[in-house]
């Protein structure tokens, strides 16, 4: 692999993506296919002057050994460490990365999907002050991906390199550009122009027409859309993901109606699903059906009541470099990316405008912002996708035709 083209990376990902300041510290999760990245995660943050890098080490393959051989009561314990450390991040403003687990997905034994759902909402519930910081993006994080030899076959075919992989990335991450970083800033200006653009229409509603979907969602008057870099509460930028092509924001959890198809696969509790088809009715998923996953959704949507609505729509233009890849990358962080898309369960604050006033459940549920413990994004868009956007006055604009954004 190309050395100096990982440590640019990687340094995009640390002074972008996250904005480390010096004498912060960095927190790093990451498979086992994917560790090289994570050491040049850290290497990059001590180069920006970084206080302490710890790397977690998420391994899917041990996961399945705990759940074939743990009960319901060990899977729900601990380690108090764990505590310490949320309690420490929070308090010393730790910055976040995690690297999808695209390798690691594909190489590991079989996951209990019960039991796995039973880990992750415990895991939630333990860290739910951290998750809370990060959702509201009080503490800089940044999802991004790193290719291997698994990922690269499973996209590009049976010979296919993790070389050949860098090459399919680099013009979606933008690493093909003579300084990646003033590149990002550059893109990041487009999307807060569509941003701007967007909000001004004072949307109260959207609805998404195609052959799989005949869907409609609504707004509370204190919805924004945003998209590309976030603002720290110390005006700091960051980007919570790279690549980010995304206009997204929190729905209104009580105005969901009709149904809604996805067109990409999504992995859920770490298991891959397909064609999955929503119905709503007034916010509320009231049947599904998946080609390929209804195991795992029965699980996913038995963890709280919250997973049976939206948290988030998307609006993705399918003219940007990962959709006109043509390629399914099997990475929520890319594929949301080239799609439409929305997400079952926990809403972002952020994305109201009162949301920093917002602190109880019952608070956030006045103003249609979602809560859940779980937040998974699922697309939906396509080039046979047309929406139209209902404005408060009552005026229809038509804001997307076959798959591309209209302003």
């Amino acid at each position: 692999m190309d050395t100096k083209l990982i440590d640019t990376y990687a340094d995009l990902v640390v002074r972008r993506g996250i904005n480390l300041q010096k004498n912060k510290s960095l927190a790093i999760m990451t498979g086992p296919g994917t560790y090289y990245f994570a050491r040049a995660l850290s290497k990059a943050a001590y180069r920006a002057g970084a206080l302490h890098t710890q790397i977690f080490l998420d391994d899917l393959d041990v996961l399945a050994a705990r759940l074939d051989n743990q009960d319901e009561e060990q899977l729900k314990q601990n380690p108090t460490f764990m505590k310490n450390f949320d309690y420490e991040m929070c308090s010393e403003g730790w910055g976040y990365i995690r690297i999808d687990s695209t390798e690691d997905r594909l190489d590991h034994a079989h996951l209990d999907n019960e039991k796995n759902q039973i880990l992750g909402k415990a895991k939630r519930q333990f860290s739910a002050t951290r998750f809370d910081k990060l959702m509201r993006h009080q503490l800089p994080w940044c999802v991004c991906c790193a290719p291997g030899p698994l990922w690269a076959r499973q996209v590009l075919g049976d010979e296919a390199t993790t070389d050949d992989m860098f090459e399919v990335l680099k013009p979606i991450l933008l690493l093909d550009r003579k300084d990646p970083i003033a590149a990002w800033d550059e893109h990041d200006k487009k999307i807060k122009e569509r941003q701007k653009k967007l909000n001004e229409l004072h949307i109260d509603s959207l609805h998404y027409k195609s052959p799989v979907t005949d869907f409609t969602i609504g707004f509370d008057t204190h919805s924004r859309f945003i998209g590309g870099s976030e603002k720290l509460p110390d005006s700091r930028s960051f980007f919570p993901n790279l690549p980010s092509e995304e206009l997204f924001t929190t729905p209104d959890r009580n105005r969901a109606n009709g149904y809604i198809t996805t067109t990409r696969p999504v992995s859920v509790l770490n298991t891959r699903t397909e064609e999955i088809r929503l119905e709503f009715k007034d916010g509320y998923v009231v049947d599904y059906r998946a080609k390929v996953g209804q195991d795992v959704m029965d699980s996913f949507f038995s963890i709280d009541e919250g997973t049976k609505r939206i948290g988030e729509c998307a609006l993705v233009d399918e003219s940007n470099p990962i959709a006109k890849s043509g390629l399914i990358f099997d990475s929520i962080l890319l594929d949301e990316n080239a799609s439409c898309h929305i997400a079952l369960g926990d809403a972002y604050p952020s994305c109201l405008t009162n949301g920093e006033e917002l602190s109880t459940e019952e608070e956030l549920h006045s103003f249609g912002c979602n809560t859940s413990l779980m937040h998974v994004d699922f697309m939906v868009g396509s080039k046979e996708m047309d929406i139209i956007a209902t404005t408060r006055e009552g005026k229809e604009i038509q804001i997307m035709k076959s798959g591309l954004l209209t302003f």
